[in-house]
C-alpha cells in the first residue's frame, strides 16, 4: 500500500511536459540540397529506383510568403539493378529551374516551371504544414483539402504528429510522423512516413515514407513504393 502512494504522489509531482513551437525559419540566399531516393515496383514490368539532387535557395521573402527556386541533378535511374542510359530522353530537364511560392505556414500558393512529377496531386502528399500553435510530443495537427473537379483533384486529409526530439543527420531535431489519404476513392494515394526538422530554424534533415497508388507522369500506371531524404552538408 505504501509502494502504491508512493508512486502516486511521484506521478502526482511528474513536470509537466515541455511544449515547443515549431517554425520554419528559411534565410534568403541559403543552399538546401536534398539527395532524393524512390523505389517503386511497377506491375508488368519490373523494379525502378530513381536518384537525384534537388539545390534550392530562398529568393524572396515578405512578412506572407517565401519565393523558393530549385533545380536538380545528378539524376539515374535504375532498371530491374542496371542503370539506364537516358540519351537525353526520359529524364527531367537539368537545365530548367522551378518556382514554389509558399506561405509560411507550409501552404503552396503557386509552382511554376519544371514542377515536381505528378503535379499538384503528389505536392498535396509531400505537402508539410506548420502547427498554428504550440505542440508537446504526441500531439498532432491536420490538413484538409477539398475536391477540386475541374483539376481534378480529390478531397484530401493529411495528419502530422509531433513524435520525437531526437538526434539526425549529425543535427538536433525534431521527428514528425505523417499520413496522407485521398477519401474520394480507396485506390487513392496515400501515403505515410517521418521528417526529421532542425530545431533551429525547422529544415528538413532526413526522411523517409513510403506511397501508394501514385501516378507520376501520363501514361505511367499507378506504383507504390519508398523513398527517402537526405539533406546534404553545404
Amino acid at each position: 500500500m505504501k509502494g502504491a502512494l508512493a508512486l502516486v504522489a511521484l506521478l502526482s509531482f511528474a513536470p509537466a511536459q515541455e511544449e515547443v513551437t515549431l517554425k520554419w525559419k528559411p534565410k534568403v540566399g541559403e543552399p538546401v540540397n536534398l539527395q532524393m531516393k524512390l523505389s517503386m515496383a511497377i506491375t508488368g514490368a519490373g523494379d525502378v529506383d530513381v536518384n537525384f539532387i534537388v539545390h534550392s535557395k530562398v529568393t524572396k521573402m515578405d512578412s506572407e510568403t517565401v519565393t523558393t527556386e530549385s533545380k536538380i541533378s545528378d539524376f539515374k535511374l535504375m532498371f530491374n539493378g542496371q542503370e539506364m542510359d537516358m540519351g537525353g530522353q526520359g529524364g527531367p530537364d537539368m537545365s530548367q529551374t522551378s518556382t514554389m511560392v509558399q506561405k509560411l505556414n507550409g501552404e503552396i500558393v503557386s509552382m511554376s516551371g519544371a514542377e515536381m512529377q505528378g503535379g499538384e496531386r503528389t505536392s498535396r502528399m509531400n505537402a508539410f504544414h506548420w502547427p498554428d500553435k504550440p505542440v508537446k510530443i504526441g500531439d498532432s495537427w491536420t490538413k484538409e483539402w477539398q475536391a477540386e473537379k475541374e483539376k481534378q483533384l480529390p478531397h484530401s486529409k493529411a495528419k502530422w504528429t509531433l513524435a520525437a526530439h531526437e538526434m539526425k543527420n549529425g543535427v538536433d531535431t525534431y521527428r514528425v510522423d505523417y499520413v496522407f489519404a485521398e477519401m474520394d476513392d480507396p485506390n487513392g494515394i496515400s501515403a505515410s512516413g517521418s521528417v526529421w526538422l532542425a530545431t533551429t530554424d525547422g529544415t528538413i534533415q532526413y526522411g523517409t515514407y513510403q506511397f501508394n497508388n501514385v501516378s507520376f507522369q501520363e501514361g505511367m500506371p499507378p506504383t507504390s513504393g519508398t523513398g527517402q531524404i537526405i539533406r546534404l552538408k553545404n
